[in-house]
């Protein structure tokens, strides 16, 4: 069995954004850069809804990302907090269905300032849970630099602030949105096979990674049926609970709109159907209820969990392992000299 590595369970961002820590902020100085080297996957642990689903299935880390050394850029795949949809769609689809189906940014590669405000919002000051591991320096290094210099990219710019860098990588033939319905199932994305709208999510690009610079294939993982309506319950819960509480990624909406529907049961139905079945166009709580209760249905997906060989999952020279898992956590710190301005959307 792998050595227990004790987490500190404090908030920090989720493959999306959490708020919880503090706003959201797109921009802004980091206060140094980060000692995770070329080809660390560096994890996070957060709230937020993707903290909801993975928390139900015994899972703690809830956000990866790939270093390209310390210091320097990171690639990963996550989204901001989406739009209210407009009048009078809000009351009976509550969020902009494209902001769910082709979640912003999806995957990019940003600098220290970007990711540190990804990671800290506007607080900046806040402890978070923020480790990395190596496995075997070598072959690590060598996904680093697959990514970097091999992988094709477009340089975009921040929608915040048109003068702030971000690239964008080209997977598949074209951009990579960010897919809720990767946690469902992660389709072809292990082997750059296709998937729905050419989505991923963070832990599912680093599997692609992991198989593009020929480290082996990372095989997705069979969540049970139980498991998965677990992890339908909680996402269902914990939208409606943020949204009627006004807390974290859905906590400003509907607060200017008045609708004799629930608009926080609404709009937890809808990111239920966009994860349960890829429909995020609709509050139908068919649609959702109907794979929670179908004892049929599993979900076969690649968790943070699951890149860093945590909560039962292959580790070290298991069949199915990654490079990265055959380490323990190493506390990422902020001690490279220099502060550095950035955007992560």
């Amino acid at each position: 069995m792998k050595p227990a590595i004790v987490l500190p369970l404090v908030v920090v961002s989720s493959c999306i954004a959490s708020a919880a820590a503090a706003a959201e902020q797109a921009c802004g100085y980091s206060s140094a850069g980060w000692n995770a080297p070329n080809g660390a996957a560096v994890f996070s642990a957060g709230s937020g809804p993707i903290g909801d689903v993975l928390n139900a299935v015994g899972e703690l880390r809830t956000h990866s990302m790939l270093s390209h050394g310390a210091g320097r850029w990171v690639t990963h795949a996550t989204m901001k907090q989406p739009t209210e949809n407009s009048w009078p769609a809000v009351c009976s689809t509550p969020i902009t269905p494209s902001d769910l189906i082709g979640g912003y940014p999806g995957l990019e590669q940003v600098n220290q300032g970007g990711i540190y405000r990804f990671l800290y919002g506007s607080g900046g000051g806040g402890a978070t849970a923020l480790t990395y591991q190596v496995g075997d320096p070598k072959r690590a290094a060598s996904i680093g630099d697959h990514i970097w210099y091999t992988v094709p990219y477009y340089t975009d710019r921040s929608i915040v602030d048109g003068g702030a860098e971000i690239a964008r990588p080209q997977i598949r033939g074209g951009r990579v949105p960010y897919s809720f319905y990767q946690y469902r199932t992660t389709e072809g994305t292990p082997t750059g096979e296709p998937a729905w709208n050419n989505g991923m999510v963070c832990s599912s690009f680093l599997a692609y990674a992991h198989y593009a610079d020929g480290q082996g294939v990372i095989p997705p993982y069979t969540y049970n049926h139980a498991k998965l309506a677990s992890a339908a319950n909680a996402l269902h819960a914990g939208v409606r609970g943020d949204c009627e509480q006004s807390l974290g990624f859905w906590g400003e909406l509907g607060t200017s709109i008045v609708c004799f529907a629930s608009i926080c049961t609404e709009a937890a139905d809808q990111v239920a159907n966009c994860m349960a079945s890829h429909r995020c166009d609709t509050s139908s709580s068919s649609l959702w209820r109907g794979v929670r209760d179908d004892p049929s249905t599993v979900a076969e997906s690649i968790s943070p969990d699951r890149i860093g060989g945590w909560s039962g999952h292959a580790w070290g020279t298991q069949a199915g392992a990654t490079v990265w898992s055959a380490d323990i956590n190493h506390n990422v710190q902020w001690s490279s000299p220099g502060n550095v301005y950035g955007c992560w959307y």
